[in-house]
């Protein structure tokens, strides 16, 4: 995947999408593989906001049945299904425990509401249907959690994934498949003729060169930064509401379950999910009213989070010096006037503010794909196109390695491990890389070095910094420690590993000597 910003001058497109997460990649790529002429641009990186700011999870959405989204629920776990055949690699399987505990009110509706959840995900699914754990089981098993309290508990199934790498690989299907995708390149405005939306003024965040991309449709799929792109009596009509979700990094979780909690201050539910060796502790949920760029963790987050865990793991002993990293993102929901955060629908729906414009609000990362197919779907129609089967749902993703995956796995784990990767390294590599673990494989064959970790404190090695700024669009260190790999959230990296990290890069990018200390300075400045 090759950055080239001049390919946006060859307008006009018959779609552009505007915003580089989930949804807009799905988009393009969905577009593009029906034949279309496609252009995909992104203000930041590829998955800078929401999409590598989400639980990590390709879910049902248990909670949303409380709430009675059964449609929700059923299209998600849908979508789970699919995706753990499309993309085995980014898709790992995760059992979730649901202890009870005295004072527990709901446990014959949780019973049937994980009956329910099982009876909507349908047969083939990846992971097995819920179960029901005694006491003695539960405390032997999860000797953290509050004893005195337990009353026994619940398992069910679910998936984990790294969003911004999902995201990554789902942009290099869309270029794979003739879109022109370009990170850095700023929409400046809409361009409007004839009450109509025709395209947009997109400057490149690298040179400063602008450019008029011509489209007959355009797809405003960026998020919390889309209503600043309409004009301001149409931003007034779109009812969207945002709210901030805020996860802490915390140490490793002992075994491999995650765990689904209830918050006893005010009945919120949150997850401990292990993720890269480490365990995710979230999310909150609270109305967020300020500028989309500037959304981060407060302390009254870190505070709740934690009084939280503490109240239902003891035993994990983990306080404010247990934190590697935290993260914060927003949420694009539907207007929710009157209702608390927690209870605004994750439904969807695609807006049409202007003629030759449309725009998804809401969503879930799971869902997104099926939803870029409806969008996609709605724009053919647009265009006088034929539309039909979407092609993403039968085709895999590009790294999907062959079947069966744990084989595959296995074979790619021993050979790396060969090469001078540990077997955590090797491991993770594996699900990240999929197929293009042979391009790492020869870096490592040509370079032994490249095998090692970039910090000993994450499962990364130096080669995957080089893919990244390679073949990945990684434009500077953020890109490549944050969301090619999530280095930045699982360890504090110092002057050192940045610098290793900025020679690495721009040996691949033609970075000066000067340029690198400044990709330094800037990273460090940033924590």
């Amino acid at each position: 995947m090759r950055r080239d910003f001049d390919r946006l001058r060859d307008s006009p497109f018959d779609l552009l999408v505007v915003g580089g997460g989930i949804y807009g990649a799905w988009t393009a790529l969905d577009g593009a593989l029906r034949g279309l002429k496609v252009a995909l641009v992104e203000r930041d990186d590829w998955a800078a906001g929401t999409s590598s700011s989400s639980s990590k999870l390709i879910h049902g959405g248990l909670r949303y049945l409380q709430h009675f989204h059964f449609n929700l629920v059923h299209k998600s776990l849908a979508e789970r299904r699919l995706l753990s055949t499309l993309a085995p690699h980014q898709i790992r399987p995760l059992r979730f425990l649901l202890p009870t505990t005295t004072g527990f009110v709901g446990r014959r509706f949780l019973a049937t509401g994980l009956a329910l959840y099982d009876l909507l995900a349908g047969p083939g699914q990846p992971v097995p249907g819920h179960d029901r754990l005694a006491p003695i089981a539960v405390a032997a098993r999860y000797p953290y959690l509050d004893g005195d309290r337990l009353t026994g508990a619940f398992t069910y199934g679910d998936c984990g994934t790294d969003d911004a790498r999902l995201t990554c690989e789902v942009v290099d299907g869309a270029w794979r498949a003739g879109a022109a995708v370009v990170n850095r390149a700023r929409v400046e405005e809409l361009l409007v003729a004839g009450g109509r939306v025709v395209g947009a003024q997109v400057t490149d965040g690298e040179s400063g060169a602008a450019v008029e991309v011509a489209a007959r449709l355009t797809v405003l799929a960026a998020g919390p930064w889309a209503e600043a792109l309409l004009p301001a009596g149409v931003r007034a009509r779109t009812h969207v509401w945002y709210t901030k979700g805020v996860h802490l990094v915390m140490g490793e979780l002992p075994g491999n379950d995650a765990l689904l909690l209830v918050a006893r201050s005010d009945g919120r539910v949150f997850f401990v999910i292990p993720w890269y060796g480490r365990a995710l502790v979230g999310t909150t949920d609270t109305a967020y009213h300020g500028d989309p760029s500037e959304v981060a963790v407060a302390p009254a987050d870190i505070d709740y989070l934690l009084s939280e865990l503490r109240a239902h793991a003891p035993g994990l002993g983990w306080d404010e010096s247990s934190i590697a990293g935290s993260f914060a993102g927003l949420r694009t929901l539907q207007g929710g006037d009157g209702l608390s955060p927690s209870a605004v629908s994750r439904e969807w729906r695609l807006a049409r503010p202007l003629a030759g414009l449309l725009m998804p609000v809401g969503g879930k990362l799971t869902a997104a794909r099926a939803d870029a197919a409806k969008i996609v779907r709605v724009g053919l129609r647009l265009l006088g196109r034929p539309d039909g089967v979407s092609p993403t749902r039968h085709r895999p993703l590009p790294w999907a390695p062959p079947a069966p995956f744990a084989s595959w796995l296995a074979e790619q784990s021993a050979a790396s491990r060969v090469l001078g990767l540990d077997p955590e390294t090797a491991h993770w590599a594996a699900h990240r890389f999929g197929t293009r673990m042979a391009d790492l494989h020869a870096l490592v064959r040509d370079d032994p070095t490249l095998a090692r970790r970039l910090t000993p404190a994450a499962p990364f090695c130096r080669a995957e910094v080089v893919l990244a700024a390679r073949d990945e669009m990684a434009r500077g260190l953020e890109d490549a420690l944050r969301r090619r790999m999530p280095a930045t959230l699982l360890a504090t990296l110092d002057a050192a590993t940045a610098a290793d990290a900025a020679a690495l890069m721009g040996g691949e990018l033609g970075w000066a000597a000067a340029r690198q200390a400044a990709e330094v300075a800037t990273f460090l400045r940033r924590g």
